[in-house]
């Protein structure tokens, strides 16, 4: 009995020695993994968030006009910014291709928004844009009350609601909902023209009121009814005499008949018009996500490649320091092909559990990040990093055995045709 109990003794103080060996030799695959199962989740995470933010808000049957040499929509007024013309709009709109136009405006006022909560006030210039309330039918709640009234009704993008509560947190106070911010109070400064000349530099006060939150459309500003724009620009032209540079940005239509929609694009380009469908969005999120995967791949090829490198290394090692071993295996009968197989199982069930720990680390460090990034970086807390599922698991194994397989294979190979008598004379 205490001969069995030495014996059993000595096998796994022998292997545990060995396989912790292995283990250290075999610690670079864990970033491997990591970095795997992150690439996966953001990879996943970006394409959902595409598809909803922009393939949701556009149908089939719809299109995004822009300017001819728009690259995207600026929807602040800058000398050389394109835009599209009134007289065009009303091409456009009056085209029997289209049930419903929406043209979204901007001002040529530099516009402050002043608001106070829990007794601060702070002022910041932001960008505007104007759209028909006809525009928010069936998308925003309360689309009927959005028009030139006192006080203005603005729409907020949604994710202003967590920059507010990051302040908040900073100091102490609880977080609020979007409810509780519905009707909030501010003071909206209409400027323009330049103070050297008084008799065109003129500064409008309105009283503003939140009406709602959104994220129909990918912007940075706030959405003012384009009634009340025209009526600010109006009241400039009655006191000075001048314009104050109303302009079109983009136009959002519905063609009647999406089966007709490449001949209605080729009216809107002889137009001097750009137009973006849902095919040609989609087509620009393939290449872009073409590039993620591009830069992934090679940060993920140099991973594989060190990996492989240090573990072939570290077993050749292993090798030179169990030779012995190996060589009394041989004389006691063992095959080549027993060693090789002993060696290769070995490095499996290494890589095994590093693709186990790789897996769960990898989404443990998704769930962190994903709460520091929404919270440092509120744009980014749209982005929902999803923890991966029992698909990536079985990846991340056998990626993981298969890689430490690879890598032990040629030193194995070397352990089963070590010479006997020289590894004995050592």
């Amino acid at each position: 009995m205490n001969s069995f109990l030495y014996k059993l003794y000595f096998i796994i103080k022998d292997n545990f020695v060995n396989i912790l060996r292995s283990f250290i030799s075999s610690f670079g695959i864990l970033f491997l993994i990591l970095f795997f199962v992150i690439y996966l989740a953001i990879k996943d995470s970006v394409i959902s968030y595409m598809g909803g933010a922009l393939l949701d808000n556009l149908a089939s049957d719809e299109i995004v006009i822009l300017p001819k040499n728009a690259k995207t929509v600026e929807y602040v007024k800058r000398p050389g910014v394109p835009s599209i013309p009134s007289y065009t709009v009303k091409q456009v709109s009056g085209m029997s291709d289209f049930v419903e136009v929406n043209p979204v405006s901007r001002t040529g006022f530099n516009i402050r928004i002043k608001g106070e909560l829990l007794g601060k006030s702070k002022t910041i210039f932001i960008p505007v844009c104007g759209v028909d309330r006809k525009f928010l039918k069936g998308r925003v709640p309360g689309w009927k009350s959005f028009y030139n009234r006192h006080p203005v009704p603005i729409i907020v993008p949604k994710f202003t609601i967590d920059i507010m509560n990051n302040y908040l947190s900073m100091d102490g106070f609880p977080a609020l909902t979007e409810k509780d911010l519905i009707g909030f109070p501010v003071e909206m400064k209409f400027v323009t023209g330049k103070k050297n000349t008084p008799q065109y530099y003129k500064e409008y006060f309105y009283e503003g009121q939140v009406h709602s939150f959104t994220d129909l459309m990918s912007f940075t500003g706030l959405i003012l009814p384009t009634d009340f724009l025209i009526f600010s620009a109006e009241q400039y032209r009655k006191d000075t005499g001048r314009t104050v540079g109303m302009e079109y940005v983009v136009i959002y239509a519905k063609v009647k008949d999406s089966d007709n929609l490449p001949s209605v694009v080729n009216k809107l380009k002889k137009m001097g018009l750009r137009v973006e469908s849902q095919k040609d969005i989609v087509e620009k999120t393939r290449k872009t996500m073409n590039l993620v995967n591009g830069v992934f791949f090679a940060i993920m090829s140099v991973f594989f490649i060190v990996s492989v490198i240090s573990i072939f290394n570290s077993y050749l090692t292993i090798v030179y320091i169990r030779s012995q071993k190996f060589s009394l295996k041989r004389v006691l009968g063992f095959s080549k092909l027993q060693i090789l197989l002993s060696f290769i199982v070995e490095a499996a069930f290494i890589g095994a559990v590093y693709g186990v720990v790789g897996y769960f680390g990898g989404n443990w460090i998704l769930g962190y990040a994903g709460d520091i990034l929404a919270k440092w970086i509120p744009v980014f807390g749209s982005i929902k990093l999803q923890s991966s599922g029992a698909d990536v698991f079985i990846m991340c194994v056998g990626i993981s055995s298969s890689v430490c397989m690879v890598s032990a294979l040629f030193p194995a190979l070397f352990a089963s045709n070590i010479n006997l008598f020289n590894a004995v004379r050592k």
